[in-house]
């Protein structure tokens, strides 16, 4: 077999593995993608019951980015896609009560002075006279520092360590599920990051799929097998990556039953500590950039009510560090439509990483006293389903961007070898279909 007639072997079904293969294929390429688990999709996945539509991991993706409607519109889901309810805005849950963002509050950081000094009670009287002292100083965040350095340098050490408990730990920990003295302010913050033009006004923040997030990857799959069929393939784990021979270009990957794959090209679409196991044998430096990039495991829990207890307006709320390891709380019934039957409701808790290792019946009573500590609501669910995504979240750390600039480097080395999903350039939905599109770039595959 020549190795024009060869396949690209995509390492990992997820969104942004099977992006790269409905890439692929729609430009006439061959691909095969390997799933280890049981279905496609990765940490993306729905539960629909008795009318509940529960999400497993995200349940959204930024209209701001243009990536994830332009593969709606791609698959034919164009119909199937749902905006958020009109809702007030974020909230943070602060000593007890729900706490609107001040007005015009950009991820970490407040961009006008007066809702700070004079409507958030987020803030203590000392450091909103901390903020307005600083408010004139010019920094911009740095590759090699953290969140929390960064706020500390723009608006002075009461200032910035205020901003951070209060609103940015919440907001941003919501995100990227780390702590702020650990989470890069570059990459963070969104330095460099690229937007698609401005949505149409009136266009929600969030758009999502009628039936859940996992019919984006239902169509992903249902569209490369129309067109080439048998192309993914799950429980299919891969265990080595390793150079074709000598007399031919490309790659052999090896699966665990022992069956091997001659690929022209080899695009790894897994979490950077799994593509580090893989490519360890083939170049240990490379293996050792990707190894190094931390992960962060989280846990939610999804209660379902079919009649609705007394819920606040809104979409949910962030929690501040005092409810530790809650990080925040979605009102799934009030964000999309159609996630709960009529008078019914849909609550989703989110836990930090210390929550992910305990067991079911632990977890459960956690969320119940949370619900009843937080939102008055002492029902008991009539469904209860929880999700674990363990090692699933790239913590970006101070120095990712030159980390990535190195990586990039030693891939110059291997000709057809890419990689692709969140651990890179951002950790969205959006994120990680740009990062499919990029890794399946003709021009750069042999």
């Amino acid at each position: 077999m020549s190795a024009q007639d060869r396949p690209v072997v995509i390492v990992g079904g997820g969104i942004a593995g099977l992006t790269a293969g409905w890439t692929l294929a729609r430009a006439g390429r061959a691909v095969v993608v390997l799933e280890a688990g049981p279905r496609p999709g990765g940490v993306i996945t729905s539960t629909d019951g008795d009318g509940f539509v529960m999400e497993g991991g995200a349940d959204s993706f930024l209209t701001v980015k243009p990536e994830g409607d332009a593969l709606c519109h791609e698959l034919g889901l164009e119909a199937e896609v749902v905006g958020t309810l009109p809702s007030a805005g974020a909230q943070i849950l602060h000593r007890g009560r729900m706490e609107p963002l001040p007005a015009g509050w950009r991820m970490a950081a407040p961009t006008r002075l007066r809702p700070v000094m004079a409507t958030t009670r987020l803030l203590p009287l000392r450091a909103k006279i901390a903020i307005a002292l600083h408010w004139h100083r010019k920094a911009e965040p740095r590759d090699d520092e953290t969140v929390g350095a960064f706020l500390r340098r723009r608006f002075g050490d009461t200032g910035g360590r205020a901003i951070a408990s209060a609103i940015a730990g919440p907001l941003l920990g919501g995100v990227y599920g780390g702590d702020l003295e650990k989470l890069g302010a570059a990459q963070a913050l969104g330095v460099g990051a690229k937007t698609g033009p401005a949505p149409k006004p009136g266009t929600p923040l969030f758009h999502s799929l009628r039936h859940g997030m996992s019919e984006l990857i239902e169509g992903l799959a249902a569209g490369l097998e129309r067109a080439q069929p048998g192309s993914v393939r799950t429980g299919s784990e891969v265990r080595t990556i390793e150079p074709a021979s000598s007399a031919a270009a490309g790659y052999r990957v090896t699966i665990a039953d022992g069956e091997a794959l001659a690929a022209r090209a080899v695009i790894v679409a897994v979490p950077a500590w799994r593509a580090a196991e893989l490519l360890r044998g083939l170049d240990p430096g490379l293996a050792a950039e990707l190894a190094a990039i931390p992960y962060v495991s989280s846990v939610n829990v999804n209660l379902a009510y079919r009649r609705a207890p007394a819920i606040p307006a809104g979409h949910g709320f962030v929690a501040g560090g005092g409810y530790r390891p809650l990080l925040a709380c979605t009102f799934a019934h009030q964000k999309f439509p159609g996630r709960a039957p009529a008078g019914a409701a849909l609550l989703r808790l989110f836990y930090s990483a210390e929550a992910a290792e305990w067991p079911d019946a632990r977890l459960q009573q956690r969320a119940a006293d949370d619900v009843r500590a937080t939102l008055q609501v002492a029902q008991a669910p009539d469904r209860v389903h929880i999700r674990r995504c363990l090692r699933a979240l790239p913590l970006y750390g101070p120095g990712h961007g030159a980390r990535i600039a190195a990586v990039r480097a030693k891939l110059v080395r291997w000709p057809g070898l890419r990689l692709a999903g969140n651990a890179y350039q951002g950790v969205g939905v959006p994120d990680c279909i740009a990062s499919g599109r990029a890794a399946a770039d003709l021009e750069a595959l042999p």
